[in-house]
């Protein structure tokens, strides 16, 4: 049962209003980041995700990858942005988010408006990267839970 945190963090980050949850899937795979030389010093820069987001059965019915984009087996697709977000209860996982979607095609995510990725564990990179390390990539494991509303 989710304790008083996450009670918290689910109220700063509501369901969109209007919309039923369609489709809830765990999805796990890697944030991926390259370290940059920025103004501020070589720092680990986000690029995109890649993770494989599974039904309660664990059968693979989603692709989750670049540009928020959200690819079922059936063929329908999601693009998204992210319009709110809340700090994860650990420092260490990504920040829950909410993604405002325009769907593509027909199928399981056809008229899919908004998704959150909540319940994060892990895929956050170091603080920071060396200057050696200029332009090397690093895929940070992660697991979380995509709520789907239409």
């Amino acid at each position: 049962m989710p304790g008083p945190i996450y009670s918290l963090l689910h109220r700063a980050l509501p369901a969109p209003q209007g919309r039923s949850e369609v489709l809830r899937l765990h999805g796990q795979g890697a944030q991926i980041f390259r370290c940059d030389l920025t103004d501020g010093g070589p720092r680990w820069v986000y690029r995109q995700p890649e993770a494989e987001l599974s039904g309660a059965d664990g059968k693979l019915l989603v692709r989750h990858g670049a540009n928020l984009s959200f690819e079922h087996v059936d063929g329908s697709r999601l693009i998204g942005e992210i319009i709110d977000h809340v700090p994860a209860p650990d420092d260490n996982a990504l920040p829950w988010i909410l993604v405002s979607t325009r769907s593509f095609g027909s199928g399981a995510l056809s008229g899919v408006t908004h998704v959150q990725r909540i319940d994060t564990a892990g895929g956050m990179p170091p603080p920071q990267c060396t200057a050696a390390q200029a332009g090397q990539v690093l895929r940070v494991p992660f697991s979380a839970d995509f709520v789907f509303f239409r």
